[in-house]
């Protein structure tokens, strides 16, 4: 089971907008990263950042699976 606290390095590399914010909190792939962005299919699954939905229902930040490309 996946822990919930501590979770600052998730917000810190997710793509996350905020209300009112003219730019997410921060860009995965910014200038900054020293590293590039992975290939094509090679992750198996995302970081989904947490977000509220037009109809106010909160939705924690949670892993899915990637869409398969054939």
């Amino acid at each position: 089971m996946a822990r919930r606290g501590n979770r600052n390095w998730k917000l810190e590399r997710a793509s996350v907008h905020r209300k009112g914010a003219s730019r997410p909190r921060s860009n995965k792939y910014s200038g900054s990263d020293s590293k590039s962005r992975p290939p094509v299919g090679s992750r198996s699954r995302i970081w989904v950042g947490g977000y509220t939905r037009s109809d106010g229902t909160t939705v924690a930040g949670h892993y899915r699976a990637t869409r398969r490309t054939v």
